[in-house]
């Protein structure tokens, strides 16, 4: 059975337990601007080539919420891992998702991060790849015609059957499920976002979706939807396990 605790790293960083069993999957969230004035010293457990990436931002609040969110990240790996989160070292995957490697090698240690607007998600499992995505929820011209592209042609019949009111939450609660799960498997969305879809019958409660589309095991994955604050919608993607998300 799921259970899902939001973490909030502001508050719960210090004293909270890095025990990460092997079915867990643990979910942290961050806002940016809480750490605004801490940027400068999480930006000092940044890389020289995370460093250069930050400096191609134009503008400030852009490198700010770069440096605060890779420098969390880094320090809740180091946690997990007991080991100071200014010396790992990581790698792209296949398809550019970041891994560890170097001199902190770890088996079976999986992360992802997403950021939208002031907030930030991070999760970690021991057991499977997993994909999380967090986006704030905003007016977007042309939203039909942005479904449209984006849905597989079941969710689309789905979205225009809603009243013009409940569109724009139901956007940003597939497009979370979507990018959740292109992350997970490190696709990216090299895999087209309109060539898989969501379903929730049969599946083992509220707010959790299978999936189907060509080339995937719809017996292997789950997506688990959240509401990590007000007008933000996240979702996180994972193999079917007996997981539970803790806190």
């Amino acid at each position: 059975m799921f259970k899902l605790k939001i973490r909030n790293f502001d508050r719960e960083f210090a004293a909270a337990s890095f025990l990460l069993s092997g079915g867990d999957i643990h979910l942290w969230l961050a806002f940016i601007q809480t750490f605004e004035a801490r940027g400068e010293q999480l930006e000092a457990l940044l890389s020289a080539e995370e460093t250069s990436r930050m400096e191609r931002f134009h503008f400030p609040k852009d490198r700010i919420g770069f440096a605060v969110t890779h420098g969390i990240l880094r320090m809740l790996i180091g946690r997990y891992l007991n080991f100071p989160p200014h010396l790992l070292t990581f790698q792209p995957g296949r398809y550019g998702k970041p891994e560890l490697y170097g001199n902190k090698p770890v088996e079976h240690f999986f992360f992802n991060l997403s950021h939208s607007c002031n907030l930030a998600a991070f999760a970690f499992s021991r057991s499977y790849p997993l994909g999380v995505d967090v986006e704030h929820i905003r007016d977007i011209g042309e939203l039909n015609e942005t479904a449209n592209y984006c849905f597989h042609q079941k969710e689309r019949a789905a979205f225009k059957a809603l009243p013009a009111d409940k569109r724009l939450n139901r956007f940003f609660e597939c497009w979370t499920c979507k990018e959740a799960f292109v992350k997970a498997t490190g696709e990216g969305f090299s895999r087209s976002p309109d060539s898989f879809y969501f379903y929730g019958d049969n599946c083992r409660a509220k707010d959790i979706f299978c999936i189907k589309g060509a080339g995937i095991n719809s017996a292997e994955w789950e997506i688990l939807t959240f509401k990590p604050a007000a007008d933000y919608a996240g979702a996180v993607a994972f193999r079917k396990q007996d997981h539970v998300l803790q806190a």
